[in-house]
């Protein structure tokens, strides 16, 4: 299964690090679809947890459901409710809202 995570209140938190870990090793393959532009700190979290830099996207502020659908990831983890609508509307995928402190 493709699995994706946002970097901002999900990987730059405990919780979604350790998400993305357990997901890793269950044998997903885990990308990173960020809004972001494309930024090093970005590449050191994806290097951190394993992940390859062609898994990593950046969407330069641009919604994430078409990069989701280009993919064909099955599940992205996020912290927006207007990203996750857009993707669960969009894509074959499912968005998974997640919300961490």
């Amino acid at each position: 299964m493709k699995i994706s995570f946002d970097v901002d209140g999900v990987l730059t938190t405990k919780q979604g690090m350790a998400l993305a870990r357990r997901k890793i090793t269950e044998g997903e393959r885990v990308y990173i679809v960020t809004a972001r532009r494309e930024s090093q700190r970005v590449y050191d979290i994806a290097t951190e947890l394993g992940i390859p830099r062609l898994r990593v996207y950046f969407t330069g502020g641009e919604d994430k459901w078409k990069t989701i659908r280009r993919l064909g990831i099955d599940v992205h983890y996020d912290n927006n409710p207007e990203q996750i609508d857009k993707i669960n509307q969009n894509t074959k995928g499912r968005g998974e809202l997640v919300s961490y402190d």
